[in-house]
């Protein structure tokens, strides 16, 4: 994805980046899903394969996938992005209970990492998302990444490959000792303005959120305002979507709501997110 930003797309204003960044997080998800097993079994079963390193910090709590995104900003919109600016979630909470419900909605689950210019102000995020089962990124399943690169003139370009394992990352590193070969003894223009870009606070950003709960439904309209319910048949709690809201004004409202199990939030791949 980086040589083609720097050539194929240079033409283009990019705009928007959103992707699936880190196979091996997208492998446990696959996992999860298909197989209905707990998140330790199957980062057990990535490690024995080398598709998790023996620390899996860096993957599962999705700082990997931070960094690549702060990349690829970096290259995208001109001047340094600093991941340690990127808001950050990993997937260590998920449990089989989050997936029943993802199904109940039709939807799946992936760690997604995102960047989007609006005018001057450019937002990132890296985090688990349902995602329709009608979007391109469900599909994308294993160890497979993809990536999706908004232009002004292209429009949208969609790039898909491994992203774990020993076969896909001896590859890319070949590649790049191959292209330091190509350029030895020259010097190689910077791709991006070493002046750090801003990012805005994700507060802002507005989405749905779905939420899990303990005791009355009827709590939930109380402080979400308006929610559609979700049944999974699980006992003991209830799930509900809210309407579009900020990430803001969610964290608010989940402040003085006292039942909360957990919460993901829904990509509208429409708008940005």
């Amino acid at each position: 994805i980086i040589r083609p930003l720097r050539t194929c797309l240079c033409a283009d204003v990019i705009d928007e980046i959103t992707g699936i960044l880190n196979g091996t997080t997208n492998y446990i998800l696959t996992k999860m899903i298909e197989e209905g097993r707990e998140f330790s079994d199957v980062l057990r079963e990535a490690q024995q394969k080398g598709y998790a390193e023996r620390n899996p910090e860096a993957d599962v709590e999705g700082h990997d996938a931070c960094r690549k995104i702060a990349i690829l900003s970096s290259l995208a919109y001109g001047k340094r992005v600093d991941f340690t600016d990127v808001y950050t979630e990993g997937i260590t909470k998920i449990t089989p209970a989050d997936i029943q419900y993802a199904k109940a909605m039709g939807r799946t689950i992936k760690l997604l990492a995102f960047s989007k210019k609006e005018g001057e102000q450019v937002t990132a995020m890296v985090a688990p998302y349902l995602v329709d089962k009608e979007d391109p990124l469900a599909s994308v399943n294993g160890v497979f990444n993809a990536i999706f690169v908004h232009g002004n003139m292209l429009g949208d370009a969609m790039f898909y490959g491994q992203g774990a394992g020993k076969e896909a990352t001896a590859s890319a590193v070949v590649a790049d000792v191959i292209e330091e070969a190509q350029v030895l003894g020259r010097s190689v223009m910077s791709s991006w303005d070493p002046e750090k870009l801003v990012l805005t606070d994700v507060s802002g950003t507005e989405k749905q959120f779905f939420v899990r709960a303990k005791g009355e439904a009827s709590e939930a309209e109380k402080v979400f305002g308006p929610v559609k319910l979700v049944q999974a048949g699980l006992e003991g709690e209830y799930g509900f979507v809210t309407e579009r809201m900020s990430e803001g004004a969610f964290l608010k409202k989940a402040g003085e709501f006292g039942a909360m199990i957990s919460m993901l939030r829904l990509r509208d791949k429409s708008k940005a997110e």
